[in-house]
């Protein structure tokens, strides 16, 4: 009977620490975000940001892409905005971060936090299934990396 009482608050311990010390992840991406991102500012004139359900895309100009795979979103109000912390891994497995903010307005914007002064406009004619189709194609390539 003893040991009854000493397992419970135990296993009760034991589960809030595994909430604590291992969180669920959020990785849905919300449909305001999916697509590809381009920028009116010089520097960036040949580069993109392609944000799919799965994975996070720097355009490098050219035909050049770095493809990583989101792991975790986080979304805080802020200023009138959204601030999105989006979290992402290479094919290495390093995880890297990126916070930016969205704004609804016209269509939509996005302003990376450590650069607020270039604001990235969703293009027009992204759709959910190119996205998918995206989604599939790098997946594809990522396994026959890891073959």
């Amino acid at each position: 009977m003893k040991l009854k009482w000493i397992a419970i608050p135990v296993v009760i311990m034991v589960v809030l620490l595994i909430f604590v010390f291992f969180p669920k992840k959020n990785k849905d991406i919300p449909e305001n975000l999916i697509g590809k991102w381009t920028t009116s500012a010089p520097k960036y004139e040949d580069r993109f940001i392609e944000i799919t359900k799965e994975t996070f895309v720097y355009g490098l100009g050219g035909d050049k892409e770095d493809v990583y795979f989101i792991s975790n979103l986080e979304t805080n109000p802020e200023r009138n905005k959204l601030l999105y912390a989006i979290s992402f891994k290479n094919k290495d497995g390093l995880e890297f971060t990126r916070s930016f903010y969205y704004d609804p307005e016209n269509g939509g914007t996005i302003q990376f936090k450590h650069q607020e002064h270039i604001k990235w406009t969703k293009e027009k004619n992204d759709t959910v299934e190119e996205n998918v189709k995206t989604d599939q194609n790098k997946k594809a390539g990522q396994n026959e990396t890891n073959s």
